[in-house]
């Protein structure tokens, strides 16, 4: 097929604006186009909303609902230390409760050697002197050439460190090696061996083999324990120690402040989800208001535009089925009463309601004070109304109820919507929006088609009316000359 465009003729015989005539025919043609697009345009933002929903689900339910499936949420430990700068202190979820006393007599530390003052003189010989750390480390030979520096041979020592233990550095004003090992306690250690006038020219010719660390040593409740770091676990305490000659009283209680955070945690996401889902079920629909084609958007402001959009965009899920079903199984799981032998049944029960307003979109709200006296009375109870693990579906914790729920809608609006990941969207939205697009892209060939007949038919007309003009000008002319 040829590709070059026929010769368009606009008005040269009739005096017509074929060009203008041609433009407003089109528009009802390009005026199919545009719904079609707007049409496509509305599934996307549909699909791109159903998206964010499922984000905000997926949120809910892999952080704040898993958090409170976990009996080590309900079961966090808080340590006090009278004093941080002696000993600070952490727990795990088996801590038992209590208060302990802890004397700290020593610290642990690390073998150290400082060397006496270096003195070249005329620099080194060639040689070589071995360093070994302590239990687990191996030992390396430093090889010292007569062109070394004292920097160099700092630098091999430090080279070897990851297998020896032992790492070095040199202080220009005191003119001494400092060397250190990596480990604490007494099995920590520094042996050098080697050329005598090397180590001598080092300061470290005097250095009596090994010298060692020393173990951290406290009085735990009155009972001398010894260890090789100050870093340790007694009783399921983490403990650090920082200060020696101190007592310590160390306790640990319930972490209250730490679960309710988890619980304001879910709310909040709840809360965030609901209100999202409420409003944009009840957002009132501007029909006058369908999206923008990018005709009319240069046309546009930018604030308009965004304006505008807003309408358009406004009630596209009103009385959707789908986020329906999504706000009444979030609202009946998280109202539903668990088994748990206790008197704390609901979330009511332990200060988490819910707005009488139908306004509201099913918000829950918090009643701190009441949910604090519920953790401190009856932890254990307050922990079964969440993650209470029951084949007796009455006995079925919330938050393990609300886990399989939001898998199973997060699933349904998948299939609706698909999934933010490259490939194929075989979701309904996404199959719609691709039909449409194959529909648009023959729309818009068809398109050239018919503007391309508009102006063969209207150059046809303007080359017969040439042609007619032509033959009236001859016979004119031939009975003029009769």
């Amino acid at each position: 097929m040829s590709t070059i465009n026929p010769i368009r003729m606009s008005g040269l015989a009739s005096g017509l604006d074929t060009e203008s005539i041609i433009k407003n025919l089109m528009k009802i043609e390009t005026a199919k186009v545009d719904r079609q697009f707007q049409q496509k345009t509305l599934l996307e933002w549909k699909r791109d909303d159903y998206r964010a929903i499922n984000n905000n689900l997926r949120t809910l339910r892999e952080k704040n609902v898993f958090n409170l499936k976990l009996q080590g949420t309900f079961l966090a430990k808080k340590v006090t230390s009278s004093d941080e700068n002696v000993l600070s202190a952490t727990a795990g979820p088996d801590t038992m409760e209590g208060s302990y006393s802890v004397k700290v007599n020593q610290l642990a530390k690390g073998a150290s050697v400082i060397s006496n003052e270096v003195n070249l003189g005329t620099g080194f010989t060639d040689g070589s002197f071995k360093i070994k750390g302590g239990e687990g480390t191996e030992e390396v030979e430093i090889s010292v050439a007569a062109t070394d520096t004292i920097g160099d041979v700092i630098a091999k020592i430090n080279a070897g460190s990851e297998k020896t233990g032992v790492s070095a550095m040199y202080d220009e004003n005191l003119k001494k090696i400092f060397l250190i090992t990596k480990a604490t306690g007494e099995k920590a250690e520094i042996n050098i061996t080697g050329d005598d006038t090397i180590l001598t020219k080092l300061g470290l010719g005097t250095i009596t083999n090994p010298v060692k660390g020393q173990n951290a040593l406290i009085e735990f409740n009155g009972q001398t324990l010894s260890y090789d770091s100050n870093q340790f676990s007694l009783y399921g305490i983490n403990m650090t120690l920082k200060k020696e000659g101190t007592t310590v009283d160390v306790t640990v209680a319930k972490n209250i402040d730490s679960i309710v955070d988890q619980i304001k945690g879910f709310v909040e996401q709840y809360n965030t989800i609901m209100t999202d889902i409420g409003t944009k079920l009840s957002e009132k629909r501007y029909r006058d208001y369908n999206p923008l084609t990018d005709e009319q958007k240069a046309d546009m402001k930018e604030k308009d535009i965004e304006n505008w959009e807003e309408k358009a965009r406004s009630g596209i899920f009103r009385a959707d089925g789908l986020l329906n079903s999504i706000a009444s199984s979030l609202r009946m799981t998280t109202g539903d009463a668990v088994a748990t032998g206790s008197e704390y049944k609901t979330l009511s029960s332990i200060g988490i309601t819910t707005s009488p307003d139908w306004k509201d979109n099913g918000k829950l709200y918090i009643d701190e004070e009441k949910l604090r006296e519920a953790l401190t009375d009856d932890l254990d109870g307050v922990m079964k109304i969440f993650n209470n693990d029951s084949e007796d579906p009455k006995a079925q914790g919330i938050a393990r109820k609300l886990d399989d729920m939001l898998k199973s809608q997060m699933e349904d609006i998948a299939s609706t919507a698909g999934r933010n990941v490259i490939g194929a969207d075989e979701s309904s939205l996404g199959k719609q929006i691709s039909q449409m697009e194959t529909r648009l892209d023959d729309m818009q060939d068809r398109l050239v088609s018919i503007e391309d007949a508009y102006w063969a038919k209207f150059s046809a007309m303007e080359q017969a009316l040439q042609q007619m003009q032509n033959q009236s000008n001859w016979l004119s002319s031939q009975l003029g000359q009769s």
